[in-house]
């Protein structure tokens, strides 16, 4: 330590430990009274806490010092006065829109963080790490077993996670990545509203379709970064987007803003999640996982090979002429690519359909086996009808 960096923790006094913890305390600076956190953090962290202090999330506490010290890093933080959500649990309920607005404005938080080169997953989503301030904002504190994502790696280094809040792939199923923290989100969505865990009681109603994508067992099948998750919020209580305009109307933060995410000059806004590469990835290609993408590859080429080899006949038995044997071919594969689509839930066409066509979206796999036949059954007619049609037309 510096004698520069020892000046620094010398201006700050300390106040006692906060909640009985000895590794966190509160502090006042001696210069102008403000109240700040001061906790240790381990050396391995430090990228990760110099993104907050360097990048402005209305959503996570302030970083306004850091100093390494052996081992370790002592962290100055912004002081938030409320509750965490595990504690307003105790007092009163949460309706499904305010628990939904809650994970909007964590999806908010963690979309500069997911974003980042490499992404920050925080991986430690629940109730008992999100202060409700006074003043009614929703942070999101303790990044004590957050880790930057490492492309390559099979799975995490240490397993680290809350039982009931963690993905599967935090103990040891695989590496962990931003839809780890989606699951987190699912899980708390679920808890704000009933209080339980998943294996207690599963949330009915329009958030039940919700919940069982966030926390699918294969990532893959769980929204693939935060704004697609936000967006089914949205969808599922159109009431929320009307709150929470309301809202950013009257918060001198700004964060609710439905036009940003977050203010701040390197986070993006919504056109940009749009139009982000990620969220237009063709099934097999999303994670960038090299054999997926192989095995992708070989898929498309065994389904194109197929329907582009398929011999059309009249009634009479005679082949169609070359013009509409194309046509029948492209039409027949589209079918086919629409259904891996489908079925693959690309860019949430099967979950917006989940009250319609609740088959598809089932918990039971044998079910869901027998909606997707059935869909690709449905696809194929289409295509044959198309065909007539055009036939008829020429």
């Amino acid at each position: 330590m510096t004698p520069a960096e020892e000046y620094i923790l010398s201006e700050y006094q300390d106040l006692g430990s906060l909640n009985e913890n000895p590794d966190v305390h509160i502090v006042r600076n001696k210069i102008d009274g403000r109240i700040c956190v001061k906790k240790s953090v381990r050396s391995e962290q430090r990228g990760i806490y110099e993104f907050f202090r360097n990048t402005h999330n209305t959503y996570i506490p302030r970083i306004y010092e850091m100093v390494p010290v052996e081992d370790h890093i002592i962290v100055i933080e912004e002081y938030l006065t409320g509750k965490n959500l595990e504690e307003c649990l105790r007092e009163k309920k949460f309706t499904e829109c305010e628990a939904a607005g809650i994970i909007v404005r964590l999806c908010r938080a963690l979309a500069p963080l997911h974003h980042a080169s490499p992404a920050i997953i925080c991986r430690d989503l629940k109730p008992a790490n999100v202060i409700l301030t006074l003043d009614g904002r929703v942070m999101l504190v303790d990044f004590d077993i957050a880790r930057t994502y490492q492309a390559g790696k099979n799975k995490d280094t240490a397993l680290m996670g809350t039982q009931g809040f963690a993905a599967p792939e935090q103990f040891g199923f695989g590496q962990t990545d931003p839809r780890t923290d989606i699951y987190g989100l699912g899980v708390m969505l679920n808890y704000l509203i009933t209080g339980c865990f998943l294996n207690e009681q599963m949330v009915t109603g329009r958030f039940r379709d919700i919940v069982q994508k966030c926390t699918a067992m294969n990532s893959m099948d769980r929204y693939q970064n935060v704004f697609e998750l936000e967006q089914a919020l949205f969808a599922a209580c159109p009431e929320l987007k009307e709150m929470i305009t309301e809202e950013s109307g009257t918060q001198s933060d700004g964060q609710n803003n439905l036009q940003t995410e977050a203010a701040g000059g390197t986070l993006r806004q919504k056109n940009t999640w749009e139009k982000s590469a990620d969220s237009y990835r063709i099934p097999g290609f999303r994670t960038k996982t090299p054999w997926k993408m192989i095995t992708a590859c070989v898929g498309y080429f065994l389904v194109s090979w197929f329907c582009f080899t398929l011999e059309f006949k009249d009634k009479l038995d005679h082949p169609l002429v070359w013009q509409d044997q194309i046509i029948n071919r492209v039409l027949v594969w589209l079918s086919q690519i629409v259904t891996i689509l489908f079925v693959w839930d690309y860019r949430n066409c099967r979950s917006r359909l989940s009250p319609k066509i609740p088959l598809v979206n089932s918990r039971h796999a044998i079910v869901r086996g027998i909606g997707y036949i059935l869909s690709d059954f449905l696809f194929l007619v289409a295509a044959a009808l198309i065909c007539v049609i055009i036939e008829a037309i020429v």
